[in-house]
């Protein structure tokens, strides 16, 4: 699904149609809450990212040298050592060494703010759904009274199915089954 078919999908949502009038005053706001939906929805999904060469001088490497926009610092290695390191600012250190060289770097992040609604949305299929459902009880939240309850109800069903799928999305229903063994 495109940012542009999640948009599309609000708008139905919030009666206000496909019209070239109501997609010119509403797109920009709607690209802006889709975007937030999307870097809410990073904290449930924790996408992993893999950088083999990041370049480090004097124990230190910037966080922008990396791919994606860094949530949490998993691990920073060499092929014979794991460092322990610490985020401050734009520098990452490596607390016990004056390491000058390459090193691994594995990280969870942020997906990147789409620019257009012609871009994918970069979170697995079924949170999908989710994003129209925010837009609109973000949408609401400005009127009035009336809307802004309206708006809360929104927000409240996308927080219930968030949390049933982030509840679904970890292994299969076996995994969690207590056997009898028979000691």
């Amino acid at each position: 699904m495109t940012f542009g078919n999640a948009i599309d999908m609000a708008l139905k949502m919030l009666g206000l149609g496909l019209t070239d009038y109501a997609h010119t005053q509403n797109d920009t706001l709607f690209l802006q809450y889709a975007n937030a939906c999307v870097l809410e929805l990073t904290k449930d999904v924790r996408p992993v990212a893999f950088d083999e060469v990041v370049s480090v001088t004097d124990g230190t490497f910037l966080v922008s040298s990396l791919t994606h926009p860094i949530y949490q610092l998993i691990r920073v290695s060499t092929d014979d050592r794991v460092y322990h390191t610490r985020v401050e600012g734009p520098l990452v250190y490596l607390c016990d060494s004056d390491y000058t060289g390459d090193v691994k770097v594995t990280y969870e992040y942020y997906y990147d703010a789409a620019a257009d609604k012609t871009a994918t949305i970069p979170l697995p299929e079924q949170y999908h759904q989710l994003v129209p459902l925010y837009i609109t009880g973000q949408f609401y939240l400005s009127g009035d009274r009336w809307q802004q309850r309206q708006g809360q109800m929104q927000l409240q069903l996308f927080q219930e199915l968030r949390r049933n799928l982030h509840k679904h999305q970890h292994g299969s229903t076996d995994s969690y089954k207590l056997k009898n063994r028979g000691w």
